[in-house]
């Protein structure tokens, strides 16, 4: 189609210029140049359309060099027309042109509208979730915690050694899921954030009972390299977000691949006055999305809201940290961060 109007114009242009150079200096033939100008700036090229009027410009100043004859019209009727058609033709440039980007405005206008009011519903349907998995969580602790006690008083009194197994792994079960949802609750509490010390160990291993019913349905594995840590100090919640994002990320990406090796490591290791945490996966790896990894709003997933990372980096630079991603050694992708040791 642009192709189209760049021909068009041209093709008019050139016979605008024969008709010009037939006809005397008197006639003011020059003006419908303005047509091809109007044509050229139906072409998506920001430049064709005022390169073809400079063009105009010299052809309708070359006719007076070109063709002198101007019959009975007198010299400054002819340099009039002249530059009436100088002024039409920049003119009807100058103001193409300046629709033209208000037009571009004008749709970047609407489509960062757009975007705005995707961003909204998003932040709002993450809001809903956020009340109802909350509202959940504190309907489930109360059941979850007479089940456990009812357990333990049963175990005591039951004679059969089978039956105090069976009802003592009955109050594991029940105090495991009570954790899961205390630390569900802890995700999507509105407390403020506060710095306190905590061990790292201890955070992922809370994490790790949060996503492994997810792990397990997906025939993941999840490793744990954790070693010797100090102790850390920050929002323990925060960081128990970013654990959790980064984990449900690896189990997505491998849960998108039939590999036979699935499995997701997590390692920390002390690096000067950091400890460095590294999730790491067998999956597809980032591919050419890498340089996209943190950006707000983008995901790879059909269902993703693409907000995981950028959360979780902006977390992790708030407690003086860092993280970036990178292709795995052998196969998949690492998101590795780091984060200050207390009194450091």
């Amino acid at each position: 189609m642009s192709d189209r109007f760049i021909f068009l114009s041209l093709a008019l242009m050139g016979a605008v210029f024969l008709v010009d150079l037939s006809l005397p200096l008197g006639v003011a033939a020059a003006v419908p140049y303005t047509f091809a100008v109007l044509l050229a700036l139906r072409s998506p090229n920001k430049w064709f359309a005022p390169a073809l009027a400079a063009l105009c410009w010299i052809l309708t100043i070359a006719k007076m060099g070109i063709v002198p004859e101007r019959g009975s019209t007198e010299m400054w009727k002819v340099i009039a027309n002249r530059c009436l058609a100088l002024f039409a033709i920049g003119m009807t440039a100058f103001l193409g042109i300046r629709r033209k980007q208000a037009e571009a405005k004008r749709q970047a206008a609407e489509h960062k509208l757009r975007e705005h009011l995707t961003d909204l519903t998003r932040v709002s349907r993450m809001t809903l979730a956020g009340q109802f998995a909350s509202g959940l969580a504190h309907e489930l602790n109360q059941p979850l915690a007479a089940l456990c006690l009812q357990a333990e008083i049963a175990e005591g009194m039951a004679a059969n050694s089978e039956l105090q197994s069976i009802l003592r792994e009955v109050a594991e079960q029940g105090q495991r899921a009570a954790e899961i949802v205390r630390g569900i609750r802890r995700l999507v509490h509105l407390d403020p954030p506060e710095a306190l010390d905590f061990k790292l160990a201890e955070v992922v291993q809370s994490v790790v009972r949060l996503v492994d019913a997810h792990a397990r349905r997906s025939r993941v594995e999840i490793r744990l390299e954790l070693g010797e840590l100090p102790e850390m100090r920050g929002d323990r919640i925060q960081l128990e977000q970013v654990i959790f994002n980064l984990l449900q990320n690896a189990i997505e990406a491998i849960e998108s691949v039939n590999s036979l090796e699935r499995i997701v490591t997590v390692s920390a290791r002390v690096a000067g006055a950091f400890v460095v945490v590294s999730v790491c996966d067998t999956g597809p790896g980032f591919g050419s999305d890498e340089n996209r990894l943190f950006e707000q709003f983008f995901t790879t997933k059909p269902k993703g809201m693409g907000l995981g990372l950028a959360i979780s980096r902006a977390i992790v630079e708030s407690h003086g940290g860092r993280m970036i991603g990178e292709p795995a050694a052998a196969a998949g992708a690492t998101v590795t961060f780091s984060l200050p040791i207390a009194g450091e």
